[in-house]
């Protein structure tokens, strides 16, 4: 997946650790061959070649992917979507926003999951356009942490830290000094100091940005995130942190909340137990934090009979 992986089991031997790091090593690199879209003969690549033009029948675990990637496009009203590969192509060679530009409007129409035809019974997908790509790049890091999670837990590791690319976290237990880890958020124009902490304990925590850091210390817009409700780019330089139990839904919402709105934020997080997410917005040469609480019920409220 083309970026570091780090993982610490304290108190495991050297023998047992090389062991079970050899078994994860190996579990990621068949995730990758199976969701990575430059890989010509993974699932998704071969999806993409073919689902346009005829029902691409999936094995059950890639069509779960798929599936889930169809939900979470639905509770967070298309702000999670993989098709949109297109549109950042075509937004790499461009830096202003034409409306009228027929190229833009024609990628436009022929993206979203809703575009994407799934059938349960005979787990097949197809695709109604031939402008239509699956990229599962906001998708595979938390998915291969939430398979090593289960074999962590598999082979009786109490406590473990992965760090995957250092924007997806996933941590077990305790921390040997005791109480849950700590996954600080980093502050990007004051490096080495944090503008949020988590404390996990068997969860994992996912942050997605749009943009890196220069050489100056700048923030430079990579305009990569696309909000699917305009087909233009998230220019705000800003950054969400998604702590949950689940690495997948991290993954996932962190990617997705970065263009949504607070409302639809807060929609999806009363549908989730246990989630913590953090935005931050560097747009006036500062980060300013805003920290979504989840809501609690009202106790004088009930379902009618």
């Amino acid at each position: 997946m083309n970026t570091r992986f780090h993982i610490i089991i304290p108190g495991i031997d050297d023998e047992s650790g090389d062991r079970l790091f050899g078994a994860v090593k190996q579990e990621v690199n068949r995730i990758e061959n199976k969701l990575s879209r430059f890989i010509p003969d993974s699932d998704v690549a071969m999806l993409n070649k073919k689902a346009a033009n005829e029902s691409v029948r999936a094995d059950d675990e890639f069509f779960e992917i798929i599936n889930a990637c169809r939900v979470c496009w639905d509770i967070t009203e298309g702000a999670f979507d993989p098709t949109l590969r297109p549109l950042m192509e075509y937004w790499k060679s461009r830096s202003e926003v034409d409306e009228t530009d027929e190229k833009l409007n024609g990628i436009k129409d022929n993206i979203g999951m809703g575009k994407v035809q799934i059938d349960s019974e005979l787990k097949t997908i197809q695709f109604d356009s031939d402008g239509l790509e699956i990229d599962l790049g906001g998708f595979g890091k938390g998915y291969a942490l939430e398979k090593v999670k289960y074999m962590l837990k598999d082979a009786s590791v109490k406590s473990a830290f992965i760090s995957f690319g250092e924007s997806s976290i996933l941590a077990l237990g305790e921390h040997p000094a005791g109480g849950s880890w700590k996954i600080g958020m980093n502050d990007y124009l004051n490096p080495g100091h944090s503008l949020h902490r988590f404390y996990v304990s068997g969860g994992s925590v996912s942050t997605s940005s749009n943009f890196f850091v220069s050489d100056n210390g700048r923030l430079k817009n990579h305009r990569h995130v696309i909000d699917p409700r305009i087909g233009q780019p998230v220019e705000r330089c800003c950054s969400v942190s998604v702590s949950a139990e689940s690495p997948v839904l991290a993954e996932m919402l962190s990617t997705a909340f970065l263009v949504s709105s607070d409302e639809v934020i807060y929609e999806v997080m009363n549908q989730y137990d246990h989630l913590e997410v953090i935005k931050v917005d560097y747009e006036s040469g500062q980060g300013i934090v805003t920290e979504f609480e989840q809501k609690e019920a009202d106790p004088m409220v009930q379902e009618d009979n």
